[in-house]
């Protein structure tokens, strides 16, 4: 069965972001909604995040259970990350979690999931190939710690004060 089988409910924590290896983490409200799915068989994370520039985002990530090896597939999209397609990646179960990965345009993304007591971490790793400007390797984009507590609609943890300052006006254009 899913490593995450007994992870029903909801989180409310916050989600550090950054773009660049050099960028300091933009440390944001965010939720998190989970589900076990096909009789335990997978798992499913809806999550939120608050992007600096652009706002609130949403993510789901559909987690398969492992093979008698430990191996396992996820299905992922996010609002922000990595869109418009559906993307599969692979990786590994253990008792505290899961460690994806997938490939796109030569470079590489990790996405690792832990689970301690009742809280729930997710970690985003960009990985930059070689001969791609002065960095590297893998750094982290985003860092969420969500704790049990009431996520209603997804978005009440992010308080009036943080939407407010993240709406653009009509035609402002994304500095993404």
């Amino acid at each position: 069965m899913n490593p995450f089988d007994d992870r029903a409910g909801s989180w409310v924590g916050t989600c550090g972001f950054r773009l660049m290896p050099t960028d300091e983490l933009a440390l944001e409200a965010s939720t998190a909604e989970a589900s076990g799915e096909a009789d335990g068989w997978g798992w499913l994370l809806r999550y939120t995040w608050t992007h600096p520039d652009d706002g609130v985002q949403s993510g789901v990530l559909l987690v398969g259970s492992p093979d008698d090896d430990g191996a396992i597939s996820a299905g992922w999209v996010d609002s922000w990350h990595q869109k418009p397609r559906l993307r599969e990646l692979v990786g590994v179960a253990d008792e505290g979690g899961v460690h994806l990965e997938m490939e796109y345009d030569g470079w590489g993304w990790t996405i690792d999931v832990r689970r301690s007591g009742d809280d729930l971490t997710m970690t985003m790793h960009n990985v930059v190939p070689s001969g791609f400007g002065d960095f590297e390797g893998a750094y982290l984009v985003m860092d969420a710690r969500v704790a049990p507590g009431l996520a209603s609609g997804m978005t009440s943890a992010i308080s009036s004060a943080t939407r407010s300052r993240m709406r653009r006006q009509p035609g402002e254009a994304s500095s993404r």
